[in-house]
């Protein structure tokens, strides 16, 4: 399996947990420190992904009650 397939399967189990478990708005900020320490990502990348993926959950969520 490449790097490229592994960041896919990566995206999706991580979208799929935060559709399962949500996003508690009022942890993010210090949740994205946390990570940020343990794995060396900045900040800024770890927020702009969770941005991304937030985003897509928003928009599936709406067009699925559209439905």
């Amino acid at each position: 399996m490449d790097s490229k397939r592994r960041g896919e399967i990566a995206y999706a189990l991580w979208k799929y947990r935060l559709k399962k478990e949500g996003i508690h708005l009022g942890d993010v900020n210090r949740e994205i420190g946390n990570i940020a320490k343990a794995t060396s990502i900045s900040q800024a990348e770890l927020r702009e992904f969770v941005q991304q993926i937030a985003s897509e959950l928003l928009t599936e969520t709406f067009e699925k009650a559209a439905e």
